[in-house]
């Protein structure tokens, strides 16, 4: 034993080295005077003094402890006592920054000296994390008070010390009923012993979960899922535990109802007659292995279940490339879902298997997996060679067996079917019509057998299919089955009929009795109901009853929509169709029930149908699970517990270059569970954890020269590993390069951080996820706003205030000014007391100053003691802009509706107009030819044609503003025009105080265009000249300029009224598009004036400056006019062709055909009239015509339908045809390059129109 005692000079230096670099600060005070005699480097970084302002002073005289009077208490108390250790410590620093600190002291004397040392540690972290740390346990207290599932606190006896509410209700006990008693009292006898056992393990291990059947008060037992962990004190000794127990009764039966079906399901498969194999299949690649097969796969094939299961899909397949048929099958079934295909299997021995694979792709666990299922199809392929010999055993077979065969003879379209099946289906003939064969099934089944032929044909899908037919001989209704083959090189169909009508009825008898009467409905554990198509319950058993609180009178008086939530009835109801639909097999669900208290909870349903014998939906059946206290767990939150104990740090002094351990304090042994000759034996990387982190050199060089804070992981003796904070500083000790180590064990810190972090992190991701805007704030005792407290990320950008700004605003200064404030605040405020929600819509402004609309969403919270209202705000500018142009295409769409009714009205009138006027103004012109009349007549006559060529503008002028009618061009002089708008509109500019300034250039060519569109456009220019006017300033003057521009004449329309911005200038030609007030303007104008000079090729646009007036100008092309393109110099060729040609005319206006015929004699033409397209129809047939003039509307059979007709029977001679139209029929013609004279017509065009016909080839 070394007894060498240490030397004193490295000693003092040790432990000066451990003064000077400690991560505490110390003070050294003389106990007599208080003054301060020495204070280490931490102590004056922490609270930021210089030495002058701390040592050779008095203790009360620096603001340590705020002030005098509190300093010279202080210093009295360390004066009285030998050691102090005190936590609740509050320091001022230089700056004035207060932090908390834990303050320990203690005394020993130097010589006679009486000295004082104080260690100061700075704590004000840790309190605030043990802060949050009390906040957390405090609400996580609550949260077991009133969590939804039960909570109890047991001692190390198994005795209750304490349990919630939620356990008292569900096992039906009062508190002073259990308190202090042993849990086992409330389980049942047989799981006394199991407790016991049980408990002693989860003393052990800390843990526990587990199950138990435990006894209510009133005699029932109920399934607890058992849950909890041990709490220990400081030592590590059992305090008691905390646990919960969950009601799993429900889902108890519901996973035994699963297993259930699990083992059927595995009896289903072993028992299917073929072959089954299952295996993943993933990106159209086979797995290498099965997940299973059956038991007639390894008889089918020779091998063990075993040795299956160990090959891959590959090994199967004879032959044929194995690679080839995976890679053409998993491209089908990608498609399809489910296909077959007829291939061989190997047989252990090599023998060829022909099998019969139907493969179906479904979703395993999450992963695409396929089922096979391989028939063997030898026997059918023998039957298949040995056909055409046993047909004749068939025929005398189906007669005894109610069978018959058909074929389907696809080439030629017949059915030949056998005796029994014609007389099956009611056939007299031994050879029919595929058509009339498939009108005898019943109409919902067509469909189904549509597509089992197709699938047969195209895909090689048995055809196997039950359905009704109707026999057309007796109308009786059988239920048949029919299975088919397909021959692809013969091109035909064939296949059996049965009549299993009896079989079916018998079937569907049993199905109905087994479904609504089997014996166990009504003792099921778990609620059962039936109900019709309509939704209205037939059957329920007494679980649901109870579950409902209704009677089983009430509960089939009433239908499934009648207790679901409303909220979950669409979803309910899709899965309902569906199933009826066949879409679906059955559906599992989870949805809210409404009790009959009026309570909503929640259920998991499964719903299945019942059929009859036709697969016909009869009923559902629903199977119903309570849920609710399922559901409310999965919500709950879990205990939280975390300890928080502070210890002594270790310190331990090692060497730099080999880490040796050279001293150690009573904390390392305590800490790592080593004495301390052990620890002075080890170096300090004996000391890390595996996981632990090495420091670098460059690390260590600065841990040495300048000190180091680090974080890192221990290892004590027993294996066990803890975190720690690492304060590392170099020093040179008696020529030993050594590292002072202090080292603070830091768990429980670690898991107040992350406590806190975690919580912190949950609230603020669901905070700031929220999109809307959520502000929160704290009203005043007068109900007025207070400042915000809280706000989301939504927030802050939708009003473009910093966090930090919007945290000294309140609502009022972020709601837009103008607008009604206070009562909304106010009226939130007293909703919340009556526990409801206020909506209002309001308008906020944001740092921009930009305002943005805005649908509130308040309610009231407690919020540390006081009333605090949490506010969304939705931004619903989009909504706003929406109803705005909603309104407006309301108004476009009622102003269009106008036009449309107005141009129909437009049309008819100009069809009944010209259609009269087309004689008048014919006649007149034949009378105007002649030279016998007397001058007196022929001036009348002259007056009728001049009023009946007014009419005719009249007319065109009111198909323009309809849009109506195309243009009709002749050569004008545009300045005439202009001057004549001008004097229809002399009075109203005149008594308007607008003065007109012309300046016309001379000599301007002709323009050849439709005047009356013409005027419209310069009529509508000066009227919105005339509105801008008067508006500006009740006066005016509109300068109109007319010149040349090149191949152009360039029309300006100057005003000095209120002028336009840009945006309205950009918008001028949209349709509906106004400035006016309401009533003043349809918004139409300008559009229509775009429209009409597009029309004639030329442009229109605006230029305007707010204030000072604006200015169109138009542009139209010169065109030389095509009126005078007579045909005088075929005048001989007129004669000879009048000579020759018969024409027909047909219209129902008495007075048209006259003139036509009257015209057209004076030539020499041959002319026939009919008023009726049928009489037309007639002499076309008898009679040879060279041209037919047609008119378009007419009673019965139109003009355009008389023209199909004719195309249809004479191609030839409607290319003859010459339409004659009184309205805007006349625009279809043109666009299909048919000839068309418009009413009334000019004599001439008429005559034109019929040469250029005649003059065709024919």
């Amino acid at each position: 034993m070394n007894n060498k005692r240490p030397n004193p000079e490295v000693s003092e230096l040790r432990y000066r080295r451990l003064f000077e670099t400690a991560q505490d600060g110390i003070l050294i005070i003389d106990a007599e005077s208080g003054k301060i005699t020495d204070a280490n480097p931490f102590l004056f970084e922490m609270l930021g003094y210089d030495t002058d302002a701390i040592i050779g002073k008095k203790l009360w005289e620096i603001g340590l402890f705020h002030h005098i009077v509190s300093n010279r208490k202080a210093f009295e108390v360390l004066q009285a006592k030998s050691g102090i250790r005190h936590e609740d410590v509050y320091l001022e620093t230089k700056s004035g920054q207060i932090r908390q600190a834990e303050f320990t002291s203690n005394t020993y004397y130097v010589g006679e000296d009486k000295i004082l040392q104080c260690n100061i540690r700075d704590i004000t972290e840790r309190k605030l994390a043990e802060e949050e740390l009390r906040k957390t346990e405090e609400r996580y207290r609550e949260f077991y008070q009133k969590s939804p599932i039960g909570y109890q606190s047991l001692d190390s006896e198994g005795r209750l010390i304490e349990v919630n509410q939620v356990w008292l209700d569900e096992m039906g006990y009062t508190k002073e009923e259990v308190a202090g008693r042993w849990f086992g009292d409330f389980l049942r006898p047989d799981q006394i012993d199991l407790f016991k056992k049980r408990f002693a393990v989860f003393k052990n291990t800390g843990t526990a979960a587990t199950e138990f059947y435990m006894n209510r008060k009133d005699g029932s037992v109920v399934l607890i899922a058992f849950s909890g962990k041990i709490a220990r004190d400081t030592k590590g000794n059992f305090k008691q535990t905390h646990c919960t127990l969950q009601d799993i009764t429900q889902r108890h039966l519901a996973e035994e109802a699963i297993r259930e079906s699990q083992r059927k399901y595995q009896a289903l498969f072993e028992s299917i007659g073929d072959a089954a194999f299952v295996c993943y299949i993933d990106d159209h690649k086979w797995a290498d292995e099965f997940i299973e097969l059956n038991k007639v796969a390894s008889d089918m094939l020779g091998y063990t279940h075993e040795q299956l299961l160990s090959m891959s899909v590959k090994e199967l397949f004879f032959s044929l490339p194995s690679d080839l048929i995976l890679e053409e099958t998993t491209d089908k079934l990608y498609r399809h879902k489910v296909i077959t295909r007829e291939s061989r299997l190997r047989h252990k021995c090599g023998q060829a298997i022909p099998v019969e694979m139907t493969f179906h792709l479904f979703d395993l666990q999450g992963k695409p997996a396929v089922l096979t299922l391989a028939r063997d199809i030898t026997s059918r392929k023998e039957a298949a060679r040995e056909l055409e010999q046993s047909h004749s055993r068939l025929v005398k077979a189906e007669q005894v067996a109610g069978f018959g065969y058909w074929e389907f003879d696809l080439a030629n379209g017949l059915v030949y079917p056998s005796a029994g099946a014609r007389e099956i289906y009611g056939l007299e003939s031994e050879s029919i019509t595929i058509p009339f064969v498939q009108q005898i099934p019943l109409s919902e089944y067509r469909s189904d057998l549509d597509k089992a032929m197709n699938d047969l044909i195209k895909h090689n899908i048995p055809y196997d299919i039950e359905f009704k037919i109707k026999r057309p001989t007796d109308g009786a209704v059988l239920y048949v089955h029919s299975i088919a083959e397909y021959d692809a090189k013969r091109n035909l169909v064939f296949g059996t009929i049965q009549d299993i009508t009896k079989r079916k009825q018998a079937e569907e008898l049993l199905r109905e009795s087994e479904a609504r009467f089997r014996s166990t409905f009504d003792q099921s554990p778990i609620g059962a109901a039936i109900y019709d198509l309509g939704f209205k319950y037939r059957q329920v058993n007494d679980k649901f009853c109870k579950m409902l609180d209704y009677s089983d009178d009430e509960l089939t008086n009433l239908s499934v929509r009648d207790i679901t939530h409303p909220d979950d009835w669409p979803k309910d109801l899709i899965h309902l169709n569906q199933l009826k639909n066949r879409e679906i097999s059955r559906y599992e669900t989870d949805k809210r029930y409404i009790h009959k208290s009026g309570s909503v909870f929640w259920v998991h349903l499964s719903v299945a149908g019942i059929r009859d014998a036709g697969g016909n939906l009869l009923y559902y059946l629903a199977m119903i699970v309570d849920i609710t206290a399922r559901k409310e767990a999965e919500d709950a939150l879990q205990k939280y517990k975390l300890i928080a104990e502070d210890s002594r740090d270790i310190i331990l002094f090692l060497d730099r270059q080999t880490g040796r351990l050279l001293e150690a304090n009573t904390a390392a042994v305590k800490s790592y569970g080593y004495s301390r000759k052990q620890l002075l034996s080890m170096r300090i990387q004996d000391l890390r954890a595996p996981q632990a982190r090495i420091l670098s050199d460059s690390e260590f060089e600065q841990a040495y020269a300048h000190g180091m804070l680090f974080e890192t992981m221990h290892r004590r003796k027993d294996g066990s590993t803890f975190p720690v904070e690492v304060s590392s500083r170099g020093a040179d000790i008696e020529g030993t390069t050594t590292l002072i180590n202090i080292i603070r064990d830091t768990t429980e810190r670690k898991q107040a951080e992350k406590a806190l972090s975690e919580s912190l992190q949950s609230y603020q991701v669901l905070f700031n996820s929220v999109t809307d805007a959520i502000l929160v704030y704290q009203p005043e005792a007068d109900y007025s706003p207070g400042k915000f407290i809280e706000m989301n990320d939504a927030a802050v950008a939708m009003l473009g205030y910093s966090r930090q700004e919007m945290l000294q605003m309140n609502p009022l200064d972020v709601v837009s000014k103008g607008i009604p404030t206070v009562n909304v605040f106010t009226d939130t405020m007293r909703q919340a007391e009556k526990n409801s929600e206020l909506v209002a819509e309001q308008t906020l402004k944001t740092k921009s100053g930009e305002t943005i609309p805005v649908e509130l969403h308040s309610r009231m919270f407690e919020f540390g003691g006081k009333h605090t209202v949490i506010t969304l705000a939705r931004d619903i500018s989009e909504r706003k802009r929406l109803e705005e142009e909603q309104k407006k295409l309301r108004h476009q769409s009622e102003m269009s509706s106008r036009l449309a009714a107005i141009g129909e009205m437009a049309a008819g009138i100009a069809h009944e107009i010209n259609n009269p006027l087309t004689g008048v103004i014919g006649f007149a012109s034949i009378l105007m030819d002649r030279e016998d009349l007397p001058p007196d007549a022929m001036e009348q006559l002259q007056i009728i044609n001049s009023g009946s060529q007014r009419v005719v503008e009249i007319v065109k002028r009111m198909l323009t503003f309809a849009r109506q009618s195309k243009p009709v061009r002749s050569s004008i002089n545009i300045t005439e025009l202009i001057d004549n708008t001008l004097e229809l509109r002399s009075y109203v500019l005149k008594t308007a105080n607008i003065d007109v300034v012309r300046h016309y250039e001379p000599g301007l060519p002709l323009l050849t265009v439709d005047s009356g569109q013409i005027q419209q456009v310069i009529l509508n220019l000066i009227l919105n000249a005339e509105y801008s006017m008067k508006k500006a300033h009740e006066k005016g003057t509109l300068t109109i300029t007319v010149s040349r521009t090149g191949d152009r004449i360039r029309m300006s329309f100057r005003d000095n009224g209120m002028g336009m911005s840009a945006e309205t200038l950009g918008k001028l030609f949209q349709p509906f598009f106004t400035t006016k007030e309401p009533g003043e303007g349809s918004g139409l104008g300008l559009s229509l004036s775009h429209g009409i000079i597009l029309e004639h090729d030329g442009t229109i646009r605006g230029e305007s400056i707010p204030g000072e007036g604006a200015e169109f100008i138009v542009e139209l092309p010169i065109k030389l006019s095509n009126e005078k393109s007579a045909i005088s110099n075929q005048d001989s060729m007129a004669i000879e062709l009048a000579k020759k040609a018969s024409i027909l005319a047909v219209d129902d206006e008495p007075a048209i055909r006259s003139l036509i015929r009257i015209v057209l004699t004076q030539d020499g033409y041959q002319v026939d009239e009919c008023e009726a397209p049928q009489e037309a129809m007639e002499m076309i047939s008898k009679n040879k015509y060279d041209a037919i003039l047609l008119d378009i509307r007419m009673p019965g059979m139109s003009g355009l339908e008389l023209y199909s007709a004719i195309t249809a029977k004479w191609p030839k001679m409607a290319k003859r045809v010459i339409f004659i139209t009184g309205d805007t029929s006349g625009k279809l013609m043109v666009a299909n390059d048919i000839p068309c004279i418009n009413k009334p017509f000019n004599i001439a065009v008429l005559k034109d129109t019929l040469l250029k016909i005649l003059s065709q080839p024919n």
